[in-house]
């Protein structure tokens, strides 16, 4: 067993044309994709490393072409687990209805497995939206955890920071005033824990992997906002992300860390996504810094996917074997 404690490393799959809509920009809807180049890169990068990754990926980009193509690419990963991030990627789960809920999870999950042939035990809420509607859906369905919670002191600055540089209007831009919860995330566990849902007089049992920000100050540590402060100066960005991951193992709190697409892509790649944090940075100098990150991340961490990190992070905590109970449909699934 690895000495070094356990952590894990999960990318949000969200394709061009779902930020085009975030921006409120009508040419979405002709789904623009920079799935192929990305998924490239990544893989590359991580490859190159040795890193397991958790992909959390929208049901409308599992199908036939050029991005299920794509997609498939993370089986040459030395491990990679396939988790579920809703068929149209909407933010604001918060306001659909129990039959939008059910379909949006059941729809992609059955895309999921088809084009991977894995079965999705993890769910993340796009914009970290995962209402108690959501979390019941998932314990009907089997899943073994979600990885919504997102407990930072900045949820509000960035709502605000969303809601200036959108377009988006009326009802939309409603619902978006919702996005990321207010002061009150912070109070959220950082730390990988189970969750009690309610439902139908039974209650069942969920584990929460939330994306770990900066012990004590709750700030960000995912590697979007790393680039963005990179795209002012890398050095502070490596110091602000050697402290994080030092105060990460000083407080015990195992870290799950979150990519996106655009963490791989430079400011000639793609100028529709300049709006996007982090993309002041040219390719080969983000790239380099990701590589940096990544390895700095691998040297002082067992990363796993989320499902390896809940189950190691049972058994080298010491808890009991009941509290194993829930991890047992993770280990069935992804190691049968």
């Amino acid at each position: 067993m690895n000495d070094q404690p356990v952590a894990s490393l999960s990318l949000d799959l969200d394709n061009k044309w779902a930020y085009l809509r975030a921006a409120g920009r009508s040419d979405w809807e002709s789904a623009p994709s920079y799935l192929p180049l990305a998924v490239e890169r990544i893989v590359d990068l991580l490859g190159e490393i040795g890193l397991p990754l958790t992909v959390f990926l929208v049901g409308r980009d599992c199908q036939s072409g050029a991005d299920g193509d794509a997609i498939r690419r993370f089986g040459e990963l030395r491990k990679w687990e396939a988790a579920n991030h809703t068929w149209n990627h909407l933010p604001w789960m918060h306001a659909m209805s129990q039959s939008e809920v059910t379909n949006e999870i059941h729809r992609t999950h059955d895309a999921i497995g088809s084009l991977t042939g894995q079965t999705a035990v993890g769910f993340r809420g796009p914009g970290f939206s995962c209402p108690p509607s959501v979390l019941r859906v998932l314990a009907d369905a089997g899943y073994c955890y979600d990885a919504s919670v997102f407990a930072t002191s900045m949820a509000p600055i960035a709502r605000a920071v969303f809601l200036a540089r959108t377009d988006l209007q009326g009802e939309q831009r409603e619902k978006a005033k919702q996005l990321y919860g207010g002061f009150a995330s912070m109070r959220q566990p950082n730390t990988p824990h189970r969750r009690v849902i309610d439902g139908d007089g039974s209650n069942q049992v969920l584990g929460e992997v939330p994306v770990t920000v900066m012990p004590w100050t709750r700030t960000p540590i995912h590697f979007s906002y790393l680039t963005f402060l990179a795209g002012y100066s890398i050095a502070a960005a490596k110091t602000y992300f050697r402290a994080a991951l030092k105060l990460c193992r000083w407080s015990k709190v195992p870290p799950s860390l979150l990519l996106h697409p655009p963490d791989f892509l430079g400011q000639e790649d793609d100028p529709d996504m300049a709006y996007f944090p982090g993309m002041r940075l040219s390719r080969a100098s983000k790239l380099a810094f990701m590589r940096w990150a990544l390895r700095t991340f691998h040297e002082q961490f067992d990363v796993q996917t989320i499902s390896d990190q809940l189950r190691l992070c049972r058994v080298r905590d010491g808890h009991p074997a009941r509290d194993h109970s829930v991890l047992q449909p993770v280990t069935s699934v992804l190691h049968a």
